[in-house]
């Protein structure tokens, strides 16, 4: 069960994609296909979701009266509800425990995990190294618009000693191994 189904409430549940549809219908009404499309490129190939995936996932969102369709030129649109605007908001209080969680999880995965198989999961992480691949840059979207200075600030100055000690530990791992050959 991924972390963000285990930080959201019961009766609420959601899977990733259906967030996905939910935060492309914040922004306007959609109908399945153009909304499939746009996960798509946004995944650049990582993730191709189907046509048989979506539709039952909106369907989903439908019977917990989180959308709506309506249909306009004879084609079925989608729309958030009221309920479903309540529930986004609703993930934002859970996502610090969500973030806890995939923390902890990962913890205790590297925890328990035999040499063999870390040696495997390094080996397939190893792209990441000469890749352009930002982990972190993307969390710097969440301040495009609507987000006062002082917040802004306030978590920069966080993520930035957060990083630095991060970094810090990185170059004496660095350092011990040149050291040990």
């Amino acid at each position: 069960m991924s972390p963000l189904r285990n930080a959201m409430p019961t009766p609420l549940r959601i899977s990733p994609l259906q967030f996905l549809l939910l935060i492309q219908l914040e922004a306007s009404p959609k109908y399945g296909y153009e909304m499939l499309k746009s996960i798509k490129e946004a995944f650049e190939g990582v993730w191709e979701p189907k046509t048989g995936t979506l539709y039952p996932a909106l369907k989903s969102l439908e019977r917990r009266d989180l959308i709506e369709p309506l249909e306009r030129d004879g084609v079925d649109f989608y729309k958030i509800t009221e309920k479903g605007h309540r529930f986004l908001e609703q993930i934002g209080s859970h996502q610090e425990s969500s973030a806890k969680f995939s923390a902890r999880f990962l913890t205790v995965l590297i925890k328990w995990i035999s040499p063999e198989l870390k040696k495997k999961i390094i080996s397939s992480f190893s792209w990441m190294a000469g890749d352009d691949t930002n982990m972190f840059g993307n969390i710097m979207g969440f301040f495009d618009e609507g987000v006062d200075r002082d917040t802004r600030l306030l978590f920069l100055k966080g993520m930035h000693r957060k990083m630095s000690k991060r970094l810090d530990d990185l170059d004496k791992s660095i350092a011990e191994l040149e050291t040990k050959s």
